[in-house]
Parts: C-alpha cells; sequence; structure tokens
C-alpha cells in the first residue's frame, strides 16, 4: 500500500514506544517458547521408548521419522503464510472467517500431499537398498502416520491461527496437553502396561494419531471460544481457490525455506560423518545445543508477524520498521546470553551429554563458533520473518538456496580439509551472508510498501 508522501500518519497509526512494543512482542513469544519447548519434550519421550523395543522396529521407526519431520517443516512454514492475512483482520470476524475457512482447507491440500508420501514408504525404501528387515518392521506405521500428518496439519493451520491473533497463551495449552498425552499413550502403547499388550511400532503410530485427533479438537475449541471468532459460525464450505492460493503464495516460499535449511544440514551432517565417528557425534551434540539455543528467535519472529501485518496494512513504515528493532530488543540479549553462558559452563556442561573424552574435546572446542552460528542466525530470522510479515518471502527463499546451496556444495572438501571446525565456521559465515542478504530485502521491501 503506497503512502501518501504530503501526508503524516495519524497518531492512531503511529507506532508505540519501542520498550512498550518490545514488551508486547516478548510477552506473546515466551508462551510460544514454552510450546516449543514443551514439543520437543513429547518428541523425545516417543523416542527414548522406542529404544527399548526390537531394534528393526527402531530403525523403521528413525527411517520414517526421517521423511515425517521434514514433510511437517514444510506443512508448518507452508502454514505461516496465513500469519499476515490473520494478523489484518485479528478484530473483524466476519473479516476473520473466510481467512480461516481458507486456510483449513490449505492445511488439507498440504496433509494431503505429506500423507501420500509416508504412506507410499513401503513401496519406496525398498528402492533406496533399506535394509528389509527394516522395512518389514514398517508395517502399518506408514499408514498410520500418513493419517496423523493429514489431521495434524488442520491442527497446525489452527495453532498458526492462534499465532497471527497473538493467543500464544492458547498455543502453549495445546502443546502442553499434547505433551501430557504422548507420556502416557507412547509408553503405554509401545510397552504395554497391564490389560495393554505391547504394540510395538504399530503402537507408537496409534498413540501419535490418537494424541493428534485429541488435540486437534482442542485447538478448534479454542479457536472458537478464545478469540474473536467466539459465536460467530466459519463452517468449511467450498474454499475459495483465489484466497487460498494467495496465501500459499506468501508460505510456500517459506516452506521451503526450511526444507532448503534441512537438505544442507543434512549434507554437513554426512560430510563431518565422513570424517570419523567422533567428529560425527560432537557433530550432533553441536546441533542439538544450537537448536535449543535459536528457539527464543523462532518464537519473537513469529510472534511479531501480525504486528508487521497490522503496521504493513496501514501503510506504516516506521511502525514495520519498530516491530523489527523490538524484535531485536527481546531476541538478541536471550540468544547472546545463552550462547556466552554455554560457552562459560562448557567444561562443566558437555560430559553430562557424552562419556566419550574425545567427543568432549570436540564440542568445547566449537563453543565459540556454535556461538556466532547461533548469534548470526538468530539475527538473519527477525527480518526474515519480517520479510513473511509483509506477505514478500521470496527474497528469504533466494538467501537460502544460494546461501546454503554454497554451503551444501562445500561441505564434504571443508570437512576433508578441517574436519568440523572448518564445517562450522563455513556455517558461520553462511549464517552472516544471510543476515546481511535478509535485512538488505526487508528494507528494499519496507521502501515499497
Amino acid at each position: 500500500m503506497p503512502l501518501d508522501e504530503n501526508r503524516s500518519p495519524s497518531p492512531a497509526s503511529a507506532a508505540p514506544p519501542a520498550r512498550v512494543l518490545a514488551g508486547q512482542v516478548g510477552r506473546k513469544a515466551f508462551p510460544l517458547y514454552l510450546s516449543m519447548l514443551s514439543n520437543m519434550v513429547g518428541g523425545l519421550v516417543t523416542a527414548a521408548v522406542l529404544g527399548r523395543t526390537a531394534t528393526a522396529e527402531l530403525a523403521a521407526y528413525a527411517l520414517a521419522v526421517a521423511v515425517l519431520n521434514p514433510l511437517i517443516m514444510v506443512v508448518q512454514g507452508s502454514l505461516r503464510g496465513t500469519m499476515p492475512f490473520v494478523g489484518e483482520n485479528e478484530d473483524d470476524p466476519s473479516a476473520l472467517g473466510p481467512v480461516v475457512r481458507d486456510s483449513i482447507w490449505l492445511s488439507v491440500c498440504a496433509g494431503a500431499v505429506g500423507s501420500a508420501v509416508l504412506a507410499t514408504l513401503p513401496l519406496s525404501t525398498p528402492l533406496l537398498g533399506v535394509d528389509p528387515a527394516a522395512v518389514a518392521a514398517l508395517g502399518a506405521f506408514p499408514f498410520l502416520i500418513a493419517v496423523h500428518v493429514l489431521v495434524l496439519s488442520v491442527k497446525l493451520s489452527v495453532t498458526t491461527l492462534l499465532i497471527g491473533l497473538g493467543k500464544t497463551t492458547g498455543v502453549l495449552v495445546i502443546s502442553l496437553a499434547t505433551t501430557a498425552l504422548s507420556v502416557v499413550l507412547s509408553p503405554l502403547l509401545v510397552l504395554g502396561a497391564g490389560p495393554v499388550p505391547a504394540l510395538g511400532l504399530f503402537g507408537a503410530g496409534a498413540a501419535m494419531l490418537t494424541v493428534t485427533l485429541l488435540t486437534t479438537a482442542l485447538s478448534q475449541y479454542v479457536l472458537r471460544t478464545r478469540t474473536v471468532l467466539r459465536g460467530y459460525r466459519v463452517g468449511v464450505p467450498l474454499p475459495q481457490w483465489a484466497s487460498v492460493w494467495r496465501m500459499a503464495g506468501v508460505g510456500l516460499p517459506s516452506g521451503a525455506t526450511l526444507l532448503v535449511k534441512f537438505a544442507a544440514m543434512g549434507v554437513l551432517t554426512v560430510a563431518v560423518a565422513r570424517v570419523g565417528v567422533a567428529e560425527a557425534a560432537a557433530h550432533q551434540l553441536l546441533v542439538v545445543v544450537a537448536t535449543f539455543v535459536f528457539l527464543p528467535a523462532t518464537a519473537v519472529g513469529q510472534s511479531f508477524v501480525p504486528f508487521v501485518a497490522r503496521a504493513a496494512k496501514d501503510g506504516d513504515r516506521a511502525g514495520v520498521a519498530a516491530v523489527l528493532r523490538a524484535g531485536y530488543t527481546v531476541t538478541v540479549p536471550v540468544v547472546v546470553g545463552s550462547a556466552v553462558l554455554l560457552w562459560a559452563v562448557a567444561g562443566a556442561l558437555v560430559p553430562l551429554l557424552t562419556d566419550d573424552p574425545q567427543v568432549q574435546g570436540i564440542v568445547v572446542a566449537l563453543m565459540p563458533v556454535l556461538a556466532a552460528v547461533v548469534v548470526a542466525d538468530a539475527l538473519q530470522a527477525l527480518p526474515g520473518m519480517g520479510l513473511l510479515g509483509l506477505k514478500h518471502p521470496q527474497p528469504s527463499l533466494h538467501a537460502f538456496v544460494v546461501c546454503y546451496g554454497l554451503l551444501a556444495a562445500a561441505a564434504m572438501p571443508l570437512a576433508a580439509q578441517g574436519g568440523p571446525a572448518l564445517v562450522w565456521w563455513a556455517h558461520a559465515g553462511t549464517t552472516g551472508a544471510l543476515f546481511l542478504w535478509q535485512t538488505t530485502a526487508f528494507r528494499v521491501a519496507l521502501v515499497r510498501l
């Protein structure tokens, strides 16, 4: 929306003070951060329980999850395209209702693609040379998680809508319910107890599907009773495909960036694994630690998308810029403080994660570069989410394809030449380049607002 250069922004549209805006963003981000931690705990419980089953079933689970996780990331990233549309209409149920309906159809389409991929695992995995014992152990698990993904996509569309409406406490409630149910049902159905027989991998799939069905119903309840849609009949009529495609046009590039990053990180893992076992183990520990430290940036970035969308709808460039500054105000101290703290206590912390002295030495030595990677990644993520709020995520996809593509192409020779240290320094350079690219793209998009 172009600005009238001869008109000053009205007081009503002026951005609030930076301290106030940072407080608003922080209050929305904190429940979202806790929900992300909760979701990680639920996934760890299922993996830990299956670790006590037959080796073939554990291998089959790892195989299916290797396909499942990137599919969920793409679906979740694609659904982020609904957030700006939701943020623009958060106070108007008559305008918000069609957005909700079309976002559900978008989630069904995205989930159907993921379901089809998972359902064909028993046919596709033998062609890739997977151990026949692992393929046989899959059983009905792919079909259970295929339905799980379809239902989960609808649930993710609702939680994304809640984030767009600023109802992140509702997202936390849904996540805590998901974790609680997983902690109970996964051990019960996988290992069995009392009259319930041990169902192994099938039980894991049944638990995942049951938890998803129950929490999807809960998410619908929260959406329809704890938001502006309370008392407003949404329904799910035939989709308005033009509207669905507009959302997909914003969301698909966002989902693709996650896929590009996921693929590049997979290449890095393979490259470091070719160096040695200790190096591969150290690399995996560094990835896990980096993921935890980076979570606040993800939470803040998603939380301020609605703020950006509302300011952009009013043509308020100063307001959009103020939201990004508020995001940095909340994120940078937390991420930098966490990275520095990890660096300082690495000598005492790392032995709790591994008993191998060689792995410990590699991880401790690479803590400085891990801090550089996480801080640069947090800095680049915020303007990237800002571009999403402006409904202009294509530059982010271009940046990820180029920067992570170059990193993936160089991974093998870098690992062979300098081991994990050189690979992680290259990763730091990549995230630094992404920060410059995303910041520049955000400023260009802001000028064109």
